[in-house]
This record gives structure tokens, sequence and C-alpha cells, in this order.
């Protein structure tokens, strides 16, 4: 950082100036290239972390600290946040914005117990960002000026700061974790009623199993993302710890957007079955996923309501005819690539609050699938099964459907898997499914802890 100091010391002066005219606080930003970074600099991180990337690893974001939060809530949330984000993104200073994303599944219903650093929309731009992009790494500061700030007291605490970043951390610990309730009698309960509902007007829904578990201390959160990384190549892997209290941590292969410019790209990604570690059985299972009749209804409700909304959206909509495999390390899925290109006036978070959740993770007709959830399942989603990504001042930006995913404190582990439910599913296998979706993280979890075996508490 010292050889860009005169520079950064010149933006923070330029945001303290534009400050003090407009008498509101300034996003200032400066950037610099540097060495590509890998997973392993989150355990020098602080408390606040933040990171995302791609299934072929060709995208990075890795932040700390938090420079700005953009948070609202309510149903019209996605419409206030792009208000708010469009203020901060036309008053700062220096180089282009960058923030991490998230909304939770639907409105939220109660956060004293879980997910209240979280919130039903956020928009988080770090202090310090390392951005991998097509091969080329820079690192960017960001400092909120308010006005009558001193720039040399920020440079000061800026490089401190940094400093800290790469100060490795001690400390290596084994985490004892025990199962206190596997959610098996509440899915069971929650199916029995969306079969009911499956005979009235819905085509299908989606149900979600919580899986607890109790640690006698945290777990180390940054080497469950190295973990993570290493044993899933092909799924995204992202990482949000907005206080110290709580961590969104998972391992997804389900897109929900990729907005460059007017191209978009998106993905069904509904019907799966287990992988194999005999070639000849991987391949027939793969062969018996394409040809089922359930999987493949149930991946065309997904692929029709993509196709359905954007319509309205695009010029130009792309998709093959027929779906194909989608292999993760543990499980396979029903894929259908889709691509389009946008209306000129279609922004990012309006593109994602009309596809939200397609089918394979809400259900068929939406809203009412979304407000059977709501009543069935007894739980808080949370931002399980919900958007989450990046997005850049040019409204570029890439947002996952975060699946196969867990919340972290310093004494529980809750993990998440769902499936979908339509006409003929049978609860064994929707259950055995469940079991398969909830593997990665369990086995990433069984490198870093020792699992205790235990009695476990029922619903």
């Amino acid at each position: 950082m010292a050889y860009a100091q005169h520079e950064l010391k010149q933006c923070i002066e330029r945001a303290v100036a534009h400050a003090n005219a407009c008498q509101r606080s300034i996003v200032a930003a400066y950037s610099w290239n540097i060495e590509a970074q890998d997973v392993s600099v989150l355990a020098s991180g602080t408390e606040e972390r933040f990171y995302f990337t791609t299934p072929d690893r060709s995208m990075r974001a890795i932040g700390f600290g938090i420079a700005q939060q953009l948070n609202t809530a309510g149903p019209d949330r996605f419409l206030r946040m792009q208000s708010q984000w469009s203020n901060l993104n036309r008053d700062h200073i220096g180089t282009d914005l960058f923030a991490f994303c998230g909304f939770s599944f639907a409105e939220l219903k109660h956060t004293e117990y879980r997910w209240s650093s979280f919130g039903e929309a956020s928009m988080t731009v770090p202090k310090y960002l390392y951005l991998e992009q097509d091969g080329h790494t820079t690192v960017t500061v960001f400092a909120l000026i308010e006005p009558q700030s001193n720039a040399e007291k920020i440079l000061n605490q800026l490089a401190v700061e940094y400093a800290a970043l790469h100060t490795p951390k001690s400390g290596q610990f084994v985490t004892r974790i025990r199962l206190t309730r596997d959610g098996n009698d509440a899915f069971e309960a929650s199916f029995h009623q969306a079969a009911q509902l499956l005979k009235t007007s819905l085509k299908k829904i989606v149900l979600a199993r919580e899986v607890v578990y109790e640690l006698d201390q945290p777990v180390d959160l940054a080497g469950l993302v190295q973990e993570l990384e290493s044993s899933q190549p092909g799924s995204y892997i992202f990482f949000f710890q907005p206080t110290a209290d709580e961590a969104f941590i998972g391992a997804t292969p389900e897109r929900l957007v990729l907005k460059t410019g007017l191209e978009l790209k998106t993905a069904a990604v509904a019907g799966s079955a287990p992988r194999h570690m005999l070639e000849q059985t991987d391949i027939d299972l793969g062969q018996s996923l394409l040809q089922d009749d359930k999987n493949r209804m149930e991946h065309a409700i997904v692929v029709d309501s993509i196709e359905n909304t954007l319509q309205n959206l695009s010029t130009r909509i792309e998709k093959p005819h027929e779906p194909m495999l989608l292999k993760n390390r543990h499980i396979q899925h029903l894929y259908t690539p889709i691509n389009a290109t946008l209306l000129p006036e279609v922004s990012l978070f309006q593109l994602i609050e009309k596809l939200h959740p397609t089918p394979a993770l809400g259900g068929e007709p939406k809203e009412a699938a979304v407000a059977a959830i709501q009543s069935i399942e007894t739980f808080e989603r949370g931002w399980y099964g919900s958007p989450v990504g990046w997005m850049d001042g040019q409204e570029n930006g890439e947002f996952i459907v975060a699946i196969r995913s867990g919340l972290f404190t310093d004494r529980t582990a809750v993990l998440y898997a769902g499936c979908g439910i339509v006409e003929g599913s049978r609860l064994q296998s929707e259950l055995e499914e469940t079991d398969t979706k909830l593997s990665p993280m369990l086995r990433a979890l069984s490198h870093l802890c020792t699992v205790e075996k235990d009695d476990i508490y029922v619903d």
C-alpha cells in the first residue's frame, strides 16, 4: 500500500472537498494492481469478511471490513435497494464501486433468533477488496468520507488496517460438533401438507430441511471455505460474515443471473440424482435421470417459468431444446442454460426481483408456492435459497441461488437442503435427496471438526 499512498491521499482529499461541498458522506475508492490472491487470505482477515468465486475460479472477490452498508426491507426491497445504490454510486469519488449483495428468500418472520445480522436486503461495500477477473487482480480501498474529515488521519487509519490484513492470525483448533436436530420430523410434516396442496392449485413446491449442530467452540470459517473450494470444483463458493455473530457459507451449483451490459446468462437447475464412484454406474444414474418422468416434469416447470419471465424483459432468448447433465462431486442435476439480450431499461435488481424465486427454489405458481412455504415450514429460511452475489457501479453483476449452505454462529451450525415436490413425489426419496445435498457441507466440516455421535432431539 505504501507506493499507492500518494494517489490514495489525493483521492481522499477530493472526496473530503466533495463531502464538504455537498454536506453529506461520500465514498472514496482507489485501486492498484497486485499479484493474484487465493482463498487462504481469508484467514488473515477481520471479523467482517466476504467471499465469492465462480465454478471455474476465473473470478474471485474477497472483501474485508465495511466501508458502507445499505439495508432495506419489505415487499419492495429490490426497488428500494436499487434507489439507494443509484444514489451512492452517483456521488462516489474514484474507482468503480463494488458491493457484496444478498436478499432474504422472503420477508422475514422472526429475526431475533437467527439471521439478525443479515436482514431482508443488504449491500456491503467493503473497506478492502481483492478482485480477480480474467487473470487480472486489483486491490481497492474504499473509505466513507464525512464532511470536515481529516484526510491524513483517514489515510493513516487505512494503512494500519491494511497492514493488519497481512498479519497471520494464530490458532489451529479442532471444533467438536454434535447433531441436535435432524429436521426429519418437520420435513415429513411439511411434505404431507404439501402433498395435499398439490391436489389443488400448486404444480410444484420446494420444501427445505433444517439440520442443527451444536459446537463446543467456533468453527474455523476461513478453513471451511478453503475446504469447500478444494472439495467442490464446479460450484460457486460464497461466504458472507457481516458481523462477528453470524456467517453464511455455501457451495452452490446454481446461478440465478450473470449480467454483463445487456447480455444475460441464467440457467434452470432442477431434477437430481446421486453420483457414484464407479464410472459406468455413474453414467447409468445420469441417463436414468435424463429419462425420468418425474424429474423431467420438475425441470420443465423451471425452464418454462424462466422463459416466460424473460419474454417481457428481453429482445432475444436462446436455450437448448433438451436438458443436459450438470455433474458436481456428490450430485448431478438436469441443467438447461438460458441466454438473453435484455431491454435497455431493465436493471439487475429488477431482473432478480422477477426471477426470484424460480420454481427450482420456490414452486409454481410462484406467489402461491412462496405463501405455502411461509405457512408450512416451521423455521426461518433467511438467506437460504435466496439471491446472493455482487454488483458493480456499471450494474454488471452475478447472483447465485444460495443453496447447499449453512448459517454459523459461535455455538451452532444450521445447515439447509431442499427438494422439489410434485405429484408423484415420495417422502423417503425426497429425504434421501436432502441427505445427498447436505453431504458437501458435512464432508467439509468433518475435515475440520470432530463429529460426535450422540442422541438427537426430535422436532
